[in-house]
């Protein structure tokens, strides 16, 4: 049986379609993450990055913002609010959060109840709630914000 144009049309796509699904296999999964994740891992080292100080007072430090490989849109940022910083306005989130408290007393507000969070813990702002957060302490409360998913930036 004799091949005709269109045997050898449709072999060479599935040869080449083979050999893409191959080549993507192989490709580090580095290569497929983006922003300031690209590349592969690394440092971000805190000290190098500026702050910005907030209308409020606090200051943020925007730590990287990208994709990862497997996908998923994800940001991180460094916040400091000095002692008697008023919070910020409630609003409502269409991504995930989750907030490492790294120094002081924070207040969190959602959900219609307060909860506190203390150096070492971590709150957990699910997609869609609204919440603020404030520093309820006496010194400066620090935390670091990863914000997944959803409308993440």
């Amino acid at each position: 049986m004799a091949m005709t144009r269109r045997d050898v049309v449709v072999g060479a796509a599935a040869a080449m379609a083979a050999g893409v699904a191959k080549a993507q296999a192989n490709m580090p999964a580095t290569n497929l993450a983006s922003g300031e994740l690209a590349g592969g891992a690394k440092v971000f080292a805190m000290g190098a990055i500026a702050g910005v100080k907030q209308a409020n007072g606090a200051e943020r430090k925007m730590v990287f913002d990208g994709k990862l490989a497997t996908g998923e849109a994800i940001s991180a940022h460094l916040s400091a609010a000095p002692p008697g910083t008023p919070a910020g306005a409630a609003h409502v989130i269409k991504h995930s959060e989750l907030i490492v408290v790294m120094e002081g007393t924070m207040e969190f507000v959602h959900d219609g109840k307060t909860d506190i969070a203390k150096a070492g813990d971590v709150m957990y702002v699910a997609y869609g709630t609204n919440h603020q957060v404030r520093n309820a302490g006496d010194g400066v409360a620090r935390y670091l914000v990863f914000q997944m998913g959803g409308d993440t930036k």
